[in-house]
């Protein structure tokens, strides 16, 4: 067998690249807890077990208080020369920031920064994307398969982080836990340039003159049917299964006062119940060359909105009874 034969092939299966990016996760100091399995329907909505590549978290802040960063990591091998091209999200009036979800809403402490808002926007928003091939072909499939991959894992994960977090009291409540699904790629990551006509893309010689090449973006699609479906059906199990939670949620709201609640809502049910939908619909998509530097960037956003934190209240929980006691 010839070098060129057995690396490709190899390379070919990703696992090469899973190294790398768990390498990577572990040198920043993030636990790596190997694939992260779960079960979903398929196309023929029979349930069957599916997996993401990589499951892993990093305390972000443990002085009184627990901060966690949760990463379903999904890793996708494209040979030299492919590229990703994305489509910008059509309009600045209104962009729809939300790649990180949280356990924010059940506990009596809440970020008051921007900094995480900041760095979705330094990346950009996108809504659709294909793939071209270094032959000159082209796959409108190409992005989809590891991005509906953490689609359906990030509902599942979110329930499990909000049932820890209705079942355990960590830090008397100052706890949260964010949760971050990435998809790393060895393709070329571009986005179409703005304002352009259909006479440019057809007047272009170089994919330079109609893109721009990027680090990263966040993919931003709305749930299909059965995805939505999957999401509603986990919402209502977790809330089925958890009959303190309008409790709490009810007591949350008696202490969440101030200022800056005047023009804003107290988390209630139905607000948990979104959440979950709201899970499935951005990614981070990143050029594997990029993946710490990305990741890094990330953190510190986090960090700086962690600085930001105001705590309302302290959970008591003796003999498994939650009490909120006023800060």
């Amino acid at each position: 067998m010839s070098n060129t034969k057995w690396k490709n092939g190899f390379l070919k299966t990703g696992l090469p690249l899973e190294y790398v990016t768990a390498n990577a996760l572990s040198e920043m100091g993030h636990t790596i807890f190997g694939e992260y399995p779960y079960n979903r329907p398929n196309e023929n909505e029979d349930l069957k077990e599916f997996s993401i590549d990589i499951r892993a978290h990093k305390c972000l802040d443990s002085n009184e208080r627990l901060f966690v960063l949760d990463t379903l990591v999904e890793c996708k091998y494209r040979q030299h020369g492919t590229t990703w091209i994305f489509s910008p999200y059509p309009t600045k009036d209104f962009v729809p920031i939300g790649l990180i979800h949280s356990t924010e809403d059940l506990v009596p402490v809440r970020l008051h920064g921007t900094s995480l808002w900041k760095f979705e926007e330094s990346l950009g928003y996108c809504v659709s994307g294909v793939e071209l091939m270094n032959n000159g072909g082209g796959n409108t499939d190409g992005t989809r398969h590891g991005v509906f991959q953490l689609r359906y894992g990030m509902p599942v994960l979110l329930k499990n982080l909000y049932e820890s977090t209705i079942n355990h009291s960590f830090s008397s409540g100052r706890y949260i836990d964010f949760l971050c699904p990435i998809l790393v790629t060895t393709a070329e990551i571009r986005v179409i340039k703005p304002n352009l006509q259909f006479e440019n893309f057809l007047d272009a010689s170089e994919l330079d003159e109609v893109s721009e090449l990027k680090e990263a973006v966040i993919l931003n699609e709305r749930a299909g049917p059965q995805l939505e479906s999957f999401a509603d059906f986990l919402a209502e199990e977790f809330i089925s299964n958890s009959p303190e939670l309008e409790s709490r949620l009810a007591a949350l709201n008696e202490v969440l006062v101030g200022k800056e609640w005047e023009k804003r809502h107290a988390p209630d049910v139905d607000t948990i119940r979104h959440n979950f939908g709201q899970s499935t619909e951005r990614v981070l998509i990143v050029n594997y060359k990029c993946f710490k530097t990305i990741l890094l960037k990330l953190e510190k956003a986090l960090m700086e909105d962690i600085a930001t934190e105001k705590v309302y209240a302290k959970i008591e929980d003796e003999k498994n009874e939650f009490s909120l006691v006023k800060h």
